[in-house]
């Protein structure tokens, strides 16, 4: 051999031993760049390259050994997952491990997009059941942080994470560890589930409307046609018993005359007794007719005085308010039943406020109401709910409270959109703030602290909210504390377990 290939040789055989000592070390020793931790009897280290790791092909090292050095013989399996959120299913890439020397073990994996992914690796050491040490890795941040490290179960990869056992309460162990720097970092509050006095002020918009105890419809019950027109104008103000129209009608014409005609009969009458009584009831009920056609007592008494049937009776208004509708003009044929004009009152008034559906179980008839000037420059009005209405807007989902109150001036218009006010009055009841609660479609869910910086994820069943208050009416007791800061980021953090198929 010549002194050149010699001196090629020298460099790769140094090499070899190089990358030799790394693997197998002195003394069964393990790679000294791997952060380690205690897996049962086992010391177990993991590391990913690069790191941080990138969107696509990556790989992690793995290191077991026991507690005096010696390595672990055996297989290890490797799954990197994100679980389910929202409409993104869970995704997960099985890593492709492959023994690097003695107790180490590496894998190659891919992730489909940037963010923080779960870690499960499986040790399989021979003669010996199996163990999980989990970990958390993230394509913003260095290292790998172990999570949590148990005894595996029987089952294949696949079935990664295990279901959780549940403790003594039968509540799930699907307990997330987050330790004081940690919570300090991601900026987590906690606070109690206490009895509290549930009072607030529904805000809500609302719509002026008429009061529709104070509407009237005008119809006769006769046909005829319309003389003339004292009230012209759809909006025009009226008082009870103003004219509205007259109105000639042959009907009305002839039950006219019969009353003129039994009125003389019974004065002619005066003289016979036996007469006299017969011909009184006959006017009484001519006069009674009329009455019931709706002719005024005082149209009556000047039909009387006349002596001759009226040609142009006059029609009144049989209350005080404004003309909402008018269908008819002077001359207009109408017949028995149709409605002439529809008239209102403006005082008192309604007003109709939408309440949101979480809040509607709370209103009840009763209650204080203030309604705010609609043109900004009056001051609020003082109102009570008079009625809940029994069903929900289908479009709005939102249920509709009526609010009667005075309208002096009539300041408030029909049609109006108004600020409402709702004053519920105080209830106890067991809450925790609204913050601490994650809604996920059907059901609710709070972290609940079980101290040592552990957090579960506990499914809860929410009353009504008031004040910054969700009630809480089972899933909670109280004095327990639960997270009302930072829940989203521990959601992110937690794998749920169990739970998660609840998220």
């Amino acid at each position: 051999m010549t002194r050149s290939r010699v001196i090629g040789i020298a460099p790769a055989l140094i090499a070899v031993a190089w990358v030799a000592s790394i693997v197998s070390g002195c003394g069964h020793h393990a790679p000294t760049n791997v952060p380690m931790q205690d897996v049962g009897r086992w010391r177990v280290g993991a590391s990913n390259d690069p790191d941080p790791p990138l969107v696509g092909d990556n790989s992690i090292t793995i290191v077991a050994h026991d507690s005096s050095g010696a390595p672990m013989r055996g297989s290890v399996d490797v799954m990197v997952s994100m679980p389910a959120m929202g409409s993104m299913p869970r995704m997960e890439s099985r890593g492709n491990v492959k023994p690097a020397g003695a107790g180490v073990f590496r894998a190659r994996y891919g992730l489909a997009m940037g963010g923080e992914w779960d870690v499960t690796v499986r040790l399989h050491p021979e003669g010996e059941p199996p163990i999980e040490a989990r970990y958390r890795v993230s394509t913003s941040i260095r290292g790998l942080s172990m999570v949590e490290a148990t005894p595996a179960a029987s089952a294949a990869p696949d079935a990664v994470p295990t279901p959780p056992a549940a403790d003594s309460s039968g509540d799930e162990l699907g307990v997330v560890t987050v330790d004081a720097a940690r919570r300090q970092s991601l900026g987590i509050r906690t606070a109690p589930a206490q009895v509290r006095d549930l009072a607030t002020t529904l805000r809500v918009p609302g719509r002026v409307a008429y009061d529709e105890a104070h509407q009237a419809e005008v119809t006769l019950k006769f046909a005829g046609f319309v003389r003339t027109l004292a009230t012209r104008v759809t909006g025009q103000a009226v008082r009870r018993g103003e004219v509205l129209f007259t109105a000639y009608s042959p009907e009305l014409w002839s039950a006219e005359q019969e009353y003129l005609e039994a009125l003389r009969a019974a004065d002619a009458s005066h003289g016979t007794p036996a007469l006299a009584g017969s011909a009184t009831s006959i006017a009484d009920a001519a006069r009674e007719r009329l009455t019931l056609w709706d002719i005024a007592p005082q149209d009556l008494d000047s039909l009387e005085r006349a002596g001759r049937p009226l040609p142009a009776t006059p029609i009144r208004s049989p209350l005080s308010g404004i003309v909402v509708e008018k269908s008819i003009v002077e001359g207009s044929a109408f017949t028995a039943g149709q409605v002439l004009y529809r008239l209102a009152r403006l005082d008192p008034i309604w007003v109709i406020a939408s309440v949101p559906q979480q809040s509607a179980g709370i209103v009840r008839p009763g209650m204080a109401a203030r309604i705010g000037d609609p043109y900004g420059g009056g001051a609020a009005r003082q109102g009570q709910v008079s009625f809940v209405y029994p069903s929900l807007d289908s479009t709005t989902r939102t249920a509709e409270v009526r609010i009667s109150l005075p309208n002096p001036g009539h300041r408030l218009q029909p049609g109006t959109y108004v600020d409402v006010e709702v004053i519920t009055p105080a209830m106890k009841r067991l809450a925790v703030p609204e913050s601490a609660v994650l809604p996920t479609g059907e059901r609710a869910l709070v972290f609940v602290d079980l101290g040592d910086g552990r957090l579960v994820p506990r499914e809860v069943q929410l009353g009504v909210r008031a004040g910054g208050y969700y009630e809480i009416q089972g899933g909670l007791r109280e004095g327990e504390v639960v997270v009302t800061s930072g829940n989203f980021l521990i959601a992110s953090e937690s794998k749920l377990r169990s739970a998660a198929r609840k998220w």
